[in-house]
């Protein structure tokens, strides 16, 4: 019988409390409330703080109190405080939402995507089709493939403003939003996004389904992608994501790229090493720059392994993580897992440390 692994360190460390930062101490107080009738108080206070301040277009002071929280649970309520402030206006609003596209390409030699689904029309079908858009709703969605750092770049003041001022959602959003190409050479995965509008009726059904999971429209919209970007010489596997609003895409889409990349990761090596005769250990570790590096090696061969490294966002969940992964090795029959209990270096003799089968014990004996 097999001994469980110990769990995964969060390497991820937190200033002292601060309560007299204003956003702060709204922010424990949720946390620190007695009663649930407190605790909707203090989170309501909250929310109307972070209001004044996107009314303000006060976004340096969010940002700040964002780095200061003391701990990710603080974190999590002032981030939903703002995600409440910005997307849920009273009356008639628009709703700006996003679908993530995940893109895995292989390419030989370089070879550039288009940039843009060209049938805007088609796109859109697709989602009305399967219901993910109301029937009889106002929406949009755009054809433009955003590069992450261009989404990031819309702020939470602008958003505030978007959903309480655009009338209409087919002109979507009043930006200059350049789209971005993805060039390739041998294979990645790559993230876009897919920018909406939708137009709530004040007191009528949601115009567009948010979150959830891939339903029916998965399979037909794959295909379409596939088709509406297929280019000469590349192989292409696209994965869109379910629409959320903007802010929560921005989340969901960045833990999904990393999910796909390290799936691609682990499966690679892992064929490479049963190629060549070997068994493969799983080795995952937490470092003090905020990452998780996961190796796949084998014991004795110090020359085949290969690293994937996961910085953590604010709000990834190192559990999940740990766990999603530990789901992707029993997939893979990959038994041998090694997860290390103590947070490691960043580097060792000033190179990025990674740790392989022959640095870390199997399981159920201690690191030295």
């Amino acid at each position: 019988m097999s001994m469980p692994h110990p769990a995964l360190p969060d390497p991820r460390l937190y200033p002292d409390p601060m309560p007299s930062n204003m956003l702060i101490h709204y922010t424990l107080s949720v946390l620190n409330a007695v009663s649930d009738s407190d605790r909707d108080a203090c989170h309501d206070s909250l929310k109307q703080a972070v209001a004044e301040l996107l009314e303000r277009d006060d976004v340096l002071t969010l940002s700040v109190a964002l780095a200061m929280v003391p701990s990710q649970a603080a974190y999590r309520v002032l981030w939903d405080a703002l995600r409440a402030a910005v997307e849920q206006p009273a009356g008639r609003h628009a709703v700006v939402f996003a679908v993530p596209l995940v893109l895995v390409v292989g390419a030989k030699p370089q070879a550039t995507l288009p940039d843009r689904i060209a049938d805007v029309d088609g796109l859109n079908a697709i989602f009305r089709e399967h219901g993910v858009f109301a029937e009889g709703a106002e929406v949009f969605l755009s054809g433009k493939l955003l590069h992450p750092d261009a989404v990031a770049g819309i702020s939470s003041a602008q958003l505030y403003r978007f959903t309480r001022s655009l009338a209409d959602a087919a002109r979507g959003l009043p930006l200059e939003l350049e789209p971005s190409a993805v060039t390739v050479k041998n294979d990645g995965v790559f993230l876009r996004y897919l920018i909406g509008v939708a137009i709530q009726e004040e007191g009528q059904p949601a115009p567009v389904k948010l979150g959830g999971s891939v339903g029916p429209w998965g399979i037909p919209l794959m295909k379409f992608l596939g088709e509406q970007l297929k280019t000469d010489g590349v192989t292409l596997f696209p994965i869109a994501r379910p629409p959320q609003t903007l802010l929560q895409a921005m989340v969901a889409g960045g833990s999904a790229r990393q999910e796909v990349a390290l799936q691609a990761f682990a499966s690679s090596m892992i064929r490479k090493l049963r190629d060549l005769g070997q068994e493969p250990v799983a080795v995952l570790s937490a470092h003090e720059n905020n990452e998780l590096r996961f190796t796949i090696s084998a014991p004795g061969d110090e020359k085949n392994w290969e690293g994937f490294v996961w910085p953590l966002s604010s709000l990834d969940s190192v559990p999940l993580i740990e766990s999603q992964f530990c789901e992707l090795m029993a997939e893979c029959r990959v038994g041998d897992v090694r997860v290390v209990p103590q947070v490691q270096p960043d580097q060792q003799n000033g190179i990025p440390l990674f740790l392989t089968a022959d640095d870390v014990p199997p399981a159920g004996t201690t690191l030295q």
